[in-house]
């Protein structure tokens, strides 16, 4: 009953705002191209669905075709149609949100997701859609955390501080380094040991920068904070170290977390 009315309603809106039905006319594109592109958007809004169980058919179906702006307008005309009850107005921003946030939208925009799932909790805290943006937002804020990457500059800078401190601090080297910590805060620690078991197979780096990203590999597996901490891959990569290293200054401090590691899987 809750999506009842608002199904009828977007329904009539669409038949008056957008005309009558018309054949669907592609351009350039023969029969099987056609049945292709008819299955690709099947996929795409079968897809769509079961990422977002709570997306109406039309908003499914807008996600699926690429036209968002249409049922978004559509919803926003619900919204600010005061006659009509606070449940279809709510539903309407609630739909906007899921749009907007849904991976399979090509115009896909958390910000304005953020936007309209506030504007529910705000104008209609009584509604039960409220428990279910709670949920939504975290995914938001889940994704946010988890995009973290690297980009060329960045990836420059981390190259040039490991070899900054290959050479000027390979005594004192015991710690992750800044990059590392970085990555691991943001829970992308496999983005960081990827980078550095690239430099480690680029035999045109100083030996002792590969030296150090390997070092940093093993680090980055044991450390606690890691939410992908994982004793047995850092095991194995200190003792790579000592295999393919042997006379590395890393090979010290590796020896003693080799030791530690072995003691605390046994």
């Amino acid at each position: 009953m809750r999506l009842t009315l608002i199904i009828l309603y977007i329904g009539l809106l669409q038949a008056c705002s957008w005309g009558a039905t018309t054949p669907l006319v592609i351009a350039g594109l023969g029969i099987t191209e056609y049945a292709q592109f008819k299955s690709d958007i099947r996929e795409r809004a079968e897809a769509c669905q079961a990422s977002e169980e709570d997306l109406l058919p039309q908003s499914v179906d807008a996600i699926s075709k690429g036209s968002t702006e249409k049922i978004i307008r559509v919803y926003l005309s619900i919204y600010n149609n005061d006659d009509l009850p606070a449940n279809m107005q709510a539903e309407s921003v609630y739909q906007i949100g899921l749009i907007y946030m849904n991976e399979y939208n090509q115009d896909r925009d958390d910000d304005q997701a953020i936007v309209y799932f506030n504007r529910l909790k705000t104008e209609y805290p009584d509604s039960q859609l409220c428990a279910h943006v709670d949920e939504h937002l975290a995914i938001i804020d889940n994704r946010r955390m988890n995009s973290f990457s690297y980009d060329a500059d960045t990836l420059l800078a981390f190259r040039e501080a490991v070899k900054e401190r290959a050479h000027t601090c390979v005594a004192e080297e015991a710690a992750l380094l800044p990059l590392s910590v970085e990555a691991i805060s943001h829970k992308q620690a496999s983005k960081a040991v990827n980078v550095y078991l690239d430099m480690v197979k680029d035999t045109g780096l100083a030996s002792l920068e590969r030296e150090q990203a390997l070092y940093q590999v093993g680090l980055i597996y044991m450390n606690k904070t890691n939410v992908h901490k994982d004793n047995y891959s850092a095991l194995y990569y200190f003792k790579q170290l000592l295999s393919r290293f042997p006379d590395s200054p890393y090979c010290i401090d590796a020896k003693g977390h080799v030791a530690r590691l072995e003691a605390s899987l046994d």
